[in-house]
This record gives structure tokens, C-alpha cells and sequence, in this order.
């Protein structure tokens, strides 16, 4: 029975145009239906907690177990596997998957990605067009291979593109649109993946005399526009291995100066406008929403002497937007304004061009080749897993002085 249908039966029985015994009428009737084409022994639970049990046969001939807490759902499953599977696709409950992402508060960023992979690689698919009962692991299998060699992608593209399917399919079976998740059974060969492209050790990271170069460009940015804070900005993250969207959330309100301690716990993210435009604003936590993202930095004299001055050419210039350290006359200075900046300054310097996380892994490199454990650069860096500190860690000398090493 379609949703309109039930919709149309609710409002009957609501208004007393047709009484509960009608409904009973209905269930007898389809129930019958069942008994007269399921071939299988349905199974009463076995104790007060258990469940009513039978199976089906799939298309692949394969028997498939179903179950539910009360006879009459265990029927109503069986109907829609018998009676009532040319219902939804992928294609009409694609736009309620969307409204469950964004009910689930995820980021911006990501559904953007989301719709972007299913313009890509769904939405001209005959996959989408198949009713969701009828899907099977072969058929989902086949569509992934297919995508696979159609796009060339690599396994990390592939992970983030099967999400979709496989997020959407487990909301159907949460909403009894499907009897059993096909995706389960799924088993995808990789082989014809391309390579993920590996960066060499070098540019991850700033080698010191790139470092050297850059820091010298920056003190020439700093001499040549003395009103722009970008420069310092950038010198606090090589100082604090900090995220950019972090950097351009802190206020002075962060900043403990008897104990010397930064707060970290907000950042720049992007947010949907009223247009369905991605803006920056500012989100009170830190990158997926950790705890681990919250946390306190020692401050030195150095970095204080740049949060000092940072301050000074906000006073003369009167620049102030709440109270943000990094400002200009435009308001909050933003993560675009910061790596454009990075950028140009990586070829002023005549140096590869290298990203703030890669100011970020240079930190933590710096920081476990002067002895500081990993566990330490985690909570540093605010990571939640220690897998993912150990991939921020890269050989930062040259090839001539790791080879001198070897």
C-alpha cells in the first residue's frame, strides 16, 4: 500500500467516513492474498521478547530471513514484497534523504559534496530509476564497477560516492520502503581503482629552507602594507600548527593572558544561505564537532608579541568586528583572504606552493623530531584519533640531509 494510500485511509477513518472494522476488512484481505503465493512456514517468537519470522525468495533465488514484532507487520512486510514493490526509487527519495542529512546538522561542506557526487554519478544512472524493492546486491555491485570504469576514480572518491547509496538504502529499510537492505551483501573489487597520487615527504611540508624563504617574504609583506594582519596570522600558524578556519574564529576574549594560554573551540565553517549559497560564518566548535578540537595552547613571548601588535594595528586602524584578532576594514578577516595570501607569498618567495595544512604538518613534524611524542602532538593539533597525528608526521629535512642521515 503506496503512502497516498495509507494518507487517504488515516483521513477516512479520522472523520468517521469509514470505522476500524473496514481496516480489519482490508488486512484479512490482504493477509489472504499472502497465504494464497508465500511458500514458506511463518514462525511465531519463541518467548515474550522474540519476533515473528519467515523468509522470501530474492531474485538471485537466495532465501532471505525477515522479521517483525507482531504478526500483522511481519504481513505488511510480506505485502510489500509481493504486491507493492513498484513503489519509491532512489530517484523520488533522494530529496528526503537530503532533509534527513541536514536534520542530522551536517556540515554544509559535505552535503554540498553529497550533491555534487549524486549529479555525477547518480543522477543519470538507470539505478536510480529501479524501484528500491527490486534492487539487489548484483545490480549494485555492477553500477559501482561500472562507475569505477567509467570515471576512473580512486578509492577514497569511490568510499565517498558509495555513502550515498548505502546511507539512503539504510534510511528505506528504517522506514519499511524495503523488506531487506541489499547493500549488506554488496562486495565491490577495487582493482580497477586509480592509484591515489602520493605526495613525496617533501611537499607535505615546509622544508627549513623553504621556511626561511617564506618567513622572510612575510617580514617584506609585514614592511610593505604594515596595516594588513594577514602575515601575522600565518606566523601563528607555523608557531601553533593551528587550523585556518581556526585562526580567523580566535577572539581576544580566547586569549588567558596571566596564564598564557590560547582557547581553541570555534572556527570558520561554511553555512547555507536563504539563496542555497555556501557562506563563511563562524561555528562555536572545532572540525567534526570534537571534543578533542577544544582545547588550551601555551603561549610564548613570541606569539604573544604578535597577538600584541596584531592588536595595536586594529586600534590605529579602527578595524573591529566583535571582538575577532583578525580584522581588516571589511570585518573578519576570512580563510580565503588567509590562503590566497599563503599562496602568493609561496611564490614570492620562489618556493613550491605549499597550503596552511601543510603549515600544519610542518608543526607537527618540527614537533616529533624534537622529541615531543605523538600523543602530545595530538591534543596539540586536536585530533581525535592518533592515526590520523601519525599521518601529519613527515620527514621535514632535505633530501640531501636525509640522505646524509641514511
Amino acid at each position: 500500500m503506496s503512502d497516498s494510500q495509507i494518507n487517504l485511509l488515516n483521513t477516512l477513518l479520522k472523520n468517521d467516513i469509514i470505522d476500524s472494522d473496514v481496516l480489519e476488512l482490508l488486512n484479512m484481505k490482504k493477509n489472504k492474498m499472502i497465504n494464497e503465493v508465500h511458500p514458506f512456514v511463518i514462525t511465531p517468537p519463541k518467548s515474550d521478547s522474540g519476533r515473528w519470522m519467515t523468509y522470501v525468495n530474492t531474485e538471485e533465488d537466495e532465501r532471505k530471513k525477515i522479521v517483525a514484532p507482531t504478526k500483522q507487520k511481519l504481513y505488511e512486510k510480506l505485502y510489500l514484497h509481493y504486491f507493492d514493490n513498484e513503489g519509491d526509487t532512489l530517484e523520488t527519495i533522494y530529496s528526503k534523504w537530503l532533509l534527513k542529512r541536514k536534520s542530522e546538522n551536517v556540515n554544509s561542506r559535505t552535503l554540498k559534496r553529497n550533491e555534487n557526487h549524486w549529479s555525477r554519478y547518480y543522477a543519470n544512472h538507470k539505478i536510480v530509476q529501479i524501484p528500491l524493492s527490486k534492487l539487489s546486491a548484483q545490480i549494485i555491485e555492477d553500477f559501482f564497477h561500472e562507475t569505477i570504469e567509467k570515471f576512473n576514480i580512486t578509492v577514497k572518491e569511490l568510499n565517498n560516492m558509495k555513502f550515498i547509496l548505502k546511507d539512503m538504502l539504510l534510511m528505506a529499510k528504517r522506514q519499511n520502503l524495503i523488506l531487506t537492505n541489499p547493500y549488506l551483501d554488496v562486495h565491490v573489487k577495487t582493482y580497477g581503482c586509480r592509484p591515489q597520487s602520493k605526495r613525496s615527504d617533501g611537499s607535505n611540508v615546509y622544508l627549513p629552507e623553504e621556511k626561511e624563504r617564506m618567513f622572510a617574504a612575510l617580514n617584506q609583506e609585514i614592511y610593505s602594507q604594515p596595516n594588513n594582519t594577514d602575515a601575522y596570522a600565518i606566523f601563528l600558524l607555523f608557531k601553533l600548527g593551528l587550523r585556518i578556519g581556526e585562526v580567523v574564529a580566535i577572539r581576544d576574549c580566547d586569549i588567558d593572558y596571566n596564564t598564557g594560554e590560547l582557547h581553541i573551540h570555534r572556527m570558520e565553517t561554511l553555512v547555507e544561505d536563504s539563496n542555497g549559497n555556501l557562506r563563511p560564518a563562524i561555528a562555536n566548535h572545532t572540525k567534526k564537532k570534537s571534543h578533542y578540537g577544544d582545547r588550551y595552547l601555551p603561549l610564548g613571548e613570541y606569539e604573544l608579541s604578535l597577538i600584541a601588535k596584531v592588536k595595536e594595528i586594529n586600534a590605529i586602524c579602527g578595524y573591529e568586528e566583535q571582538d575577532f584578532l583578525f580584522v581588516d576594514a571589511k570585518g573578519r578577516t576570512k580563510i580565503r583572504e588567509i590562503d590566497n595570501r599563503i599562496r602568493k607569498l609561496c611564490k614570492k618567495a620562489g618556493i613550491e606552493v605549499k597550503s596552511a595544512h601543510d603549515i600544519r604538518r610542518t608543526v607537527a613534524s618540527e614537533m616529533f623530531s624534537n622529541g615531543v611524542s605523538v600523543e602530545i602532538i595530538r591534543d596539540f593539533l586536536g585530533h581525535s584519533d592518533i592515526k590520523t597525528t601519525w599521518g601529519y608526521i613527515f620527514d621535514n629535512n632535505s633530501k640531501e640531509d636525509t640522505y646524509n642521515l641514511i
